[in-house]
């Protein structure tokens, strides 16, 4: 027992003599664990934050083609809906050339006729 007392004797000594390195080291050890520990907590809290960027990136590319899908989709609609106008136009005017044709075919042979009746009347 008198070897823990002489122990804790030379160590009370030492502490009394070196109370300052003793707080320094204390302090030093503190500090070192804390560091680590932000540090550590820094890290996850990057780790966070880069992981939530992420996230709201590949949301935003999402929601981005999506949107530009819908643009597609409509602008292709309406693309189609002047497409189909205008067959139905061109459809309407040849059909309205063909009757013109047909008009002017019938209005030529009556001018064919009409002078083939003034031929006939001359002497």
């Amino acid at each position: 027992m008198s070897s823990v007392n002489t122990d804790m004797q030379i160590m009370c000594i030492l502490s009394a003599k070196n109370m300052q390195s003793l707080l320094v080291a204390s302090i030093s050890q503190t500090t070192q664990s804390s560091q680590s520990h932000i540090n550590r907590q820094a890290d996850e809290n990057i780790s966070f934050l880069v992981g939530f960027f992420l996230i709201f990136v590949f949301i935003g590319f999402f929601l981005g083609c999506l949107i530009q899908y819908r643009k597609y989709k409509h602008k292709r609609a309406k693309k189609t809906a002047e497409i189909l106008q205008e067959i139905e136009t061109l459809k309407k005017t040849r059909e309205r050339k063909y009757e013109d044709d047909e008009m002017i075919h019938s209005q030529r042979k009556k001018q064919i006729e009409i002078l083939e009746k003034i031929w006939k009347m001359k002497p």
